[in-house]
């Protein structure tokens, strides 16, 4: 694919979708997350897309323009976005652009940073499916007590198919709530079948690609299993192919999902085959309830601690008196679900303006973009904002995580190019925090640059007044350096005044380590050629032993790091005699 097509490939995927993130993009056009970032800002200075962080948004949409409250029209918030700087950091920069926020906790260590910069700017937060930090309220199912409806269903399933044998896999996740579904389940069949067994319980990451290998595996070592429960619809439909290319008989199997949450596992229902029944969790009614709950908040109205959403098992028959089906899309039957089911919180399509002040913008904070849960709760939530004329952002917590430690790690790079004197050599190690490093070099006059990583070569090689020289040797693909005894053969005739070092594990027992074993040679050639080794390492790596070791960490005369380091493992290092040098000191 051109750069052209690229690029207009990209503007129509944002005007369908709305939102699309880095991650997909990236997948999508089949190139680096670097050469996403670099198309997206090229396209928001022609005016094609809006930049958000995390991924783009169609010009126009809730992403991209402010509610027309007094006191803040869209003009004036899109305005304030633009005096933003970019090299804000990401927590400062969503804490500015939101007056309450909607979120689902999935890494405790970004939740930790993000939640509390959220909750010093008094910004009300509404958990959704999970308890948080200093939440108003939590908008969720009755976790234990749906799987354990759904296990009982699975257990008068089997007692009418199979003759009471029931032999469960559990597909199921570390959080509390996928926890308590997969005990409420297995409780559940356990009061209609006493005998029933639950096999194997897996945590399948969540993961569409997850549950697939761990259904084969399973299903493979243990084929009496007949009941594969899974906690969502990634996971069941992971589990569904994986039972597809096993060609496991539909009759002697199902699969069960909870949740039920766009139209890929509905579909399957309808169509017969392993999905037999499934518990429908009603993103279309949890959407708009959070949006109301966080109204409420915003105007410091009492909200209940839990506000408990509903949920209907259904089967291939009884889910068209739920959902109607046009062109292979389901719409949720409003009149029916009203007739039926009760609503958590007052939810009202036809009122233009709620009792209170509108909140200018809400930010909506996702934890897996691939699920149909969250593609849906965001269009449920987007039309019902749009309604209420309030701004909607989305914020892809995964995307948000990568994008803050790559901010990090550009910091740490400029750190690093602004210890190279004029008539230094140098030595460059590879990696992102190294090609980061060299970018920050691409300009500079009077320096020699020793490397082995073709990355780096590619970004200098264009500056002649940079004396480069590469090492030569064997090339490796998926790293894009050059190894062997050749390129160790060149580092033993070269002296360098620094080397910038890059490891894949650093950790006080183990020292520095790394993957590949013709890569950790040439780190230690590199290390002998070097007047100074200095270490460009940002929190993620410390802790972590890879598989060879490079070299005890009393090589490191100084290392470049984050802020998030922890102090204790800063003083043990300089215990050691290495200079620490934070990022964010620069």
């Amino acid at each position: 694919m051109s750069a052209k097509n690229r690029l207009d490939r990209i503007v129509a995927l944002v005007a369908e979708k709305g939102f699309v993130s880095v991650d997909e993009l990236s997948q999508i056009c089949q190139v680096s997350k670097m050469t996403v970032r670099r198309d997206l800002e090229q396209l928001e200075k022609e005016g094609r897309i809006r930049r958000t962080f995390g991924g783009a948004a169609a010009l126009g949409s809730p992403l991209t323009t402010g509610s027309p409250l007094p006191g803040g029209n869209a003009q004036s918030m899109g305005a304030e976005l633009d005096a933003i700087p970019a090299s804000a950091k990401p927590e400062l920069f969503l804490v500015d652009r939101i007056d309450v926020l909607i979120a689902t906790s999935v890494n405790p260590k970004y939740d930790g940073r993000l939640l509390e910069s959220v909750s010093r700017k008094n910004i009300p937060i509404i958990a959704e499916s999970l308890a948080i930090q200093d939440e108003e309220s939590v908008v969720a199912v009755d976790n234990y007590q749906a799987g354990f409806d759904l296990g009982r269903w699975a257990g008068d399933y089997a007692c009418s198919h199979w003759g009471s044998k029931a032999y469960a896999l559990d597909l199921t996740y570390s959080l509390t709530n996928t926890q308590a579904r997969s005990r409420g389940f297995a409780a559940g069949l356990h009061q209609v079948i006493p005998a029933a067994e639950i096999v194997l319980s897996i945590n399948a990451q969540s993961r569409y690609a997850t549950a697939y290998q761990l259904t084969r595996d399973a299903l493979t070592v243990h084929r009496n299993i007949n009941i594969i429960f899974a906690i969502n619809d990634s996971t069941a439909w992971g589990a569904i192919n994986a039972c597809k290319d096993l060609r496991i008989d539909p009759d002697s199997l199902i699969v069960l999902p909870f949740g039920l949450e766009g139209d890929t596992l509905k579909n399957a229902l309808m169509d017969g085959g392993y999905c037999a029944g499934g518990l429908a969790m009603f993103p279309e009614i949890v959407g708009p309830a959070c949006v109301e709950a966080a109204i409420a908040a915003y105007n410091h109205k009492p909200l209940p601690q839990h506000i408990v959403t509903p949920y209907v098992i259904v089967t291939a028959e009884t889910l068209p008196d739920l959902y109607a089906r046009t062109d292979q899309h389901w719409t949720l039957r409003w009149d029916k679900v009203k007739e039926t089911l009760s609503l958590p919180i007052s939810v009202d399509f036809n009122r233009a303006w709620p009792i209170g002040q509108l909140p200018r913008r809400m930010g909506f904070i996702i934890p897996f973009s691939e699920h149909e849960w969250y593609r849906s709760l965001i269009v449920s939530m987007e039309d019902y904002a749009n309604r209420l004329k309030i701004g909607f952002e989305i914020i892809d917590a995964e995307q948000n995580l990568k994008d803050e430690i790559d901010f990090r790690r550009r910091a740490i790079a400029r750190v690093a190019a602004g210890l190279v004197r004029d008539s230094d050599v140098i030595l460059i190690d590879g990696g992102p925090i190294a090609n980061y490093m060299a970018e920050s070099l691409a300009n500079r006059q009077g320096i020699t640059v020793i490397t082995n990583s073709m990355s780096v070569f590619d970004i200098l090689k264009h500056n002649p007044e940079i004396i480069l020289i590469l090492t030569g040797g064997a090339y490796r693909h998926s790293s894009q350096m050059l190894v062997g005894p050749t390129a160790e053969g060149a580092l033993r005739e070269l002296r360098a005044d620094m080397l910038f070092l890059t490891v894949s594990g650093a950790s006080l027992n183990f020292g520095l380590s790394h993957t590949n074993i013709s890569e950790v040679t040439m780190k230690q050639a590199m290390i002998r050629s070097a007047r100074e080794v200095i270490l460009l390492a940002d929190h993620t790596y410390f802790g972590l032993e890879s598989t060879i070791q490079v070299a005890p960490m009393t090589v490191v005369n100084r290392l470049i790091t984050d802020d998030v380091l922890p102090a204790s493992v800063r003083l043990d290092l300089t215990k050691l005699g290495i200079q620490i040098v934070l990022a964010n000191e620069a």
